[in-house]
């Protein structure tokens, strides 16, 4: 029995709660009750008191072990109380976060507390820990990751001097850990924290008018002006927009949320956050979000333009492009932002989420890791595939993903829930290749059984076959409208196949060795292929005819991807080189460096301004443009 266990005995007669009540919520112990326990404390871990107070390593060890006997004191509120508390205190002292942590959600979970509260208590906890002095460097990376993390949830709240005691606490941590690009990269976070500060200053009077009247005009158009094109937070600020003053703004907001189906009605709507974003009567702070709205719109349109209209969207994106600030562009990307070393093999797939916060990838071991994009932390592993895990999607909600291995499944995961929920058999060798309708009613998947497979997401059945390839199926691809799929072989073809009737649309003929990967362009009508020929090529999906050859590259070209507007083109190569190519020009904008072997696949976020690659040599690599 612990020594805690024995000497809180006697005190179970005052104390005691009955199992109907030890699942409710306990009010906080009185302080003289609080008193008591603290007192004994102090005498059953005198001499562990004393030896913690210069010693980092020995105060987290005491953390430790309060935090475990407040755990193993089941009947005793106010010894349960305290143990939390001084486990929580002590861990902020000694710089271990993950105990502090969980010494504070247990106090959440046991007594009445307000949220706030605890929140400001972690809060504080970061900031004291950002400051100690001898602890390992996995304490101030720990600091620096909480602090990141929970940075989203006080901007999303405008909550700015949280936010700032965060930022200050993660720039601590990193001084401490003497790295100067992590030091800038913080820096510029708070800079930007800064600015939105001082903009909130100026529409506080209008949030607070919109608590007191929730449709007050005014304080609507104020504050959708403020959610909507100063934080980009357009779910938000648009509702806000469309039930505030009356006015240009109202409109285009109307129009906005009316999401307009046909091609005349975009362009309309693209045309007037355009003139908004470059109107010489626009505050200089609202143009850059309304010209990424524009962009948004414009790009919309890309899909089914014909000729004519297509050169006139694609100027106009490149205009908005130049007008942008660098780390706005899109498919801008230069430089490596972030490695992460994948201790358990070669990582296969990769994919972002479709709010860009997180991304899975797969690999050697079997399992599906999900990570946050912010922090680079691993959040949660999923386990089910017997075998090596080669290909990954994610579905248009963000709340699925579809993964395929060589254990010659499909299987479907709800990342919430932890698990897969179905499992899609009927290939007969390796998957190499998955992806999810927008729509989220099927999944496409490719393998070395030289087929593409068509799956019911409701039932978990085979749809229909694509027979036709002489080889392996290496990657599969799907319009965004699901009408049309693509399919790329090493037997030197692609496909394109109508996924409604299982028909063979147009094989695409010219490369001179096998395909290893296919994407559609935006627009739909255009897709491009990479070979072992080292080769891409740029498709007229209507005609079957290469209208581009990108040559450069010195190893078999593996992966590619396209640019959400288009413009640009990701390749990944076996010469363990990511490169960057203008779609139009065929020509190599930049080498992206650093892979030490094969680079496996890479993807593009979905707002276009970073990429992802994974490679053989066990490493997943961010990349991001001008910041």
């Amino acid at each position: 029995m612990h020594r805690w266990a024995i000497a809180i005995a006697p005190l179970l007669v005052v104390c005691t709660f009955s199992a109907g009540q030890e699942a409710k919520k306990r009010p906080i112990p009185s302080k003289e009750a609080q008193a008591k326990i603290e007192k004994l404390l102090d005498e059953l871990y005198k001499d562990d008191f004393a030896k913690s107070e210069k010693d980092p390593v020995l105060r987290a060890r005491l953390a430790q072990t309060l935090l475990f006997e407040g755990k193993e004191t089941k009947d005793d509120a106010a010894g349960r109380y305290v143990l939390f508390s001084k486990a929580h205190l002590l861990a902020a002292q000694a710089g271990d976060v993950n105990t502090a942590l969980q010494a504070a959600d247990e106090l959440a979970n046991d007594f009445v507390i307000a949220s706030s509260v605890i929140f400001q208590m972690k809060i504080k906890m970061l900031q004291q820990a950002s400051k100690v002095k001898g602890a390992p460097p996995d304490a101030y990376q720990s600091v620096i990751d909480r602090a990141l993390l929970t940075l989203d949830d006080t901007l999303d709240s405008d909550d700015y001097p949280s936010s700032l005691a965060l930022i200050e606490s993660a720039e601590q941590a990193a001084r401490k850990l003497r790295s100067l690009p992590l030091v800038v990269t913080i820096r510029k976070r708070q800079d930007e924290i800064l600015r939105l500060q001082k903009a909130f200053g100026r529409w506080k009077p209008f949030a607070d008018k919109l608590v007191k009247n929730p449709k007050d005009a005014e304080a609507n158009f104020e504050m959708g002006k403020y959610h909507a094109l100063i934080k980009g937070n357009w779910d938000r600020g648009l509702p806000l927009l469309a039930n505030g003053s009356k006015g240009p703004l109202q409109s285009l907001a109307r129009s906005d949320r009316a999401n307009p189906a046909t091609e005349k009605d975009r362009r309309v709507l693209a045309l007037g956050w355009y003139l908004f974003g470059t109107g010489a009567n626009t505050d200089a702070a609202l143009k850059t979000q309304a010209l990424l709205r524009a962009y948004h719109w414009y790009q919309e349109n890309l899909a089914g333009a014909d000729d004519k209209d297509r050169m006139l969207i694609e100027s106009k994106l490149i205009e908005i492009s130049n007008l942008l600030p660098a780390e706005y562009r899109i498919g801008e990307i230069t430089t490596e932002l972030k490695k992460i070393v994948v201790p358990t093999g070669p990582v296969y797939g990769c994919a972002f989420g479709p709010d860009g916060r997180r991304f899975i990838i797969t690999g050697y071991d079997g399992n599906l890791h999900l990570f946050n994009t912010k922090t680079y932390k691993e959040l949660k592993q999923y386990d089910g595939h017997a075998g090596k895990v080669w290909t990954v999607a994610y579905s248009a909600d963000g709340k699925r993903v579809a993964s395929g291995g060589f254990d010659n499944t499909v299987r479907l995961w709800d990342l919430a829930a932890g698990k897969a929920i179905k499992t899609f058999t009927g290939h007969k060798d390796y998957v190499r290749s998955v992806v999810i309708s927008n729509d989220g009613k099927w999944i496409l998947s490719g393998g070395d059984d030289r087929t593409m497979r068509l799956w019911n997401v409701a039932d978990g059945t085979e749809q229909r076959a694509f027979v036709g390839h002489d080889h392996t199926v290496w990657c599969v691809a799907l319009s965004r409208d699901g009408k049309q799929a693509l399919s790329a072989s090493l037997d030197r073809t692609a496909r394109l196949w109508e996924t409604g009737t299982g028909a063979l649309l147009k094989k695409l003929e010219g490369h001179k060795d096998t395909v290893l990967c296919v994407a559609f362009f935006p627009d739909g009508r255009h897709a491009v292929t990479g070979s072992s020929d080292k080769t891409l090529r740029l498709w007229d999906l209507a005609t079957g005819k290469t209208l581009q050859l990108f040559e450069g590259s010195n190893g078999y070209i593996q992966s590619v991807a396209v640019s959400p507007d288009g413009r640009r083109i990701l390749s990944a190569g076996s010469d363990n080189v990511v490169r960057l190519w203008d779609a139009h020009t065929g020509k190599e904008i930049r080498k992206l460096e650093g892979h030490r072997d094969s680079v496996w696949h890479v993807a593009f976020s979905p707002d276009g301004r970073l990429a992802i690659s994974s490679g053989q040599d066990n490493t997943v690599r961010i990349w991001s443009g001008a910041r």
